[in-house]
């Protein structure tokens, strides 16, 4: 399991009916009693600006109440803290969980970035239920998923490591109980940058 730096909590995409306004609020709710107790100024991550001004009142508060940055060039000054991540993608977690270290991240998740992989790895508390993610991997998948992780030290570009992960990655994936979302969420958990992890999913897309 990754030694987590950050306590962790996320409301799931995974309710048609949930508004994203009862998501984010959810999401913030839990982020601002983590820093009353933790301490530091909140920070909001969202994908652009645009969220800043249309997204749900929450997050508009939050964007007038608090610094808020996006991973493409509005940059906030870096200190650890606890962060809210709306609807992020994988760059935008990877700066989050930056931002985070030694503090809290909540997360609400956007299918278009799927999470749970990420969500299992750090045993994030699902906001929806209240307990924290089940993790269904075996020790076996678990030890598989860390074999990729270290062949990605160069970010999967071509060569050995890609090719390794390739071959691991076919066996995997033919089980039916884990799927390319808890791949890409682990590595996500393991700290690869959103050029890597889209690497990755390329190299995923070629064993399906």
């Amino acid at each position: 399991m990754t030694m987590v730096t950050y306590t962790s909590a996320w409301v799931p995409d995974n309710d048609p009916e949930r508004s994203w306004d009862e998501a984010a609020e959810s999401a913030a709710a839990w982020l601002l009693k983590q820093a009353h107790v933790l301490g530091g100024q909140p920070l909001l991550v969202t994908p652009t600006q645009q969220q800043w001004q249309s997204g749900p009142d929450v997050i508009r508060q939050f964007a007038r109440t608090y610094e808020a940055t996006t991973s493409r060039g509005h940059g906030a000054q870096f200190r650890q803290r606890p962060v809210l991540a709306y609807v992020p993608d994988y760059g935008d977690m990877d700066l989050a969980a930056s931002y985070a270290r030694n503090s809290a991240l909540a997360v609400v998740e956007s299918l278009t970035a799927p999470l749970i992989g990420w969500a299992m790895e750090v045993q994030a508390v699902d906001l929806t239920t209240g307990a924290v993610t089940a993790d269904t991997r075996s020790p076996e998948q678990r030890q598989e998923l860390e074999r990729i992780h270290g062949y990605g030290n160069n970010g999967w570009t071509r060569g050995f490591g890609a090719d390794r992960s390739a071959y691991i990655l076919e066996g995997l994936l033919r089980q039916d109980d884990i799927d390319a979302d808890i791949v890409v969420g682990h590595m996500v958990a393991r700290g690869h940058d959103k050029r890597s992890v889209a690497r990755l999913m390329k190299i995923i897309e070629s064993v399906r």
